[in-house]
């Protein structure tokens, strides 16, 4: 346990703290997140966000950076999903699904009635609870 205070940035907001060794639902609770909801990432210093489970002890120190990540769920033609990645190409998730992008468009259900259609290269905003179904490519004959 560290005897001064130093800081860490969880959101890109800083926090006073005297304890150098915490579980990661403890620094989640810090920032106002519930374990059950949102992961915590560490920012190593080339700026890739490694995930620390829960129940993990984090060595800290003065400047750690870290990101809370809420889980998504979507659903592809009826198959569920989960991912940190709340915007991915719509390509990606196609590929995800199993259906190559060439023949295939993705379409998000809208609740109120109707789809939004993405092409392959279209970054898609997912958010929780989302359906989405493919739909094979309509064209002519050239």
């Amino acid at each position: 346990m560290a005897t001064s205070p130093f800081h860490i940035n969880i959101d890109s907001k800083r926090y006073p703290t005297s304890d150098d060794d915490q579980q990661a639902a403890s620094l989640l609770r810090l920032a106002d997140r519930d374990p059950k909801t949102y992961d915590l990432f560490l920012i190593t210093k080339h700026g890739i966000e490694e995930h620390i489970r829960d129940a993990q002890i984090v060595n800290l120190k003065d400047g750690d950076r870290f990101v809370t990540r809420q889980k998504v769920r979507f659903t592809i033609d009826g198959e569920a999903y989960t991912s940190f990645d709340d915007d991915q190409e719509a390509a990606a998730l196609l590929r995800l699904a199993g259906v190559d992008p060439a023949g295939y468009d993705l379409a998000r259900i809208i609740p109120t009635g109707g789809s939004e259609t993405f092409r392959d290269a279209g970054v898609v905003k997912i958010k929780d609870g989302d359906e989405f179904v493919t739909a094979k490519h309509v064209g002519g004959v050239a």
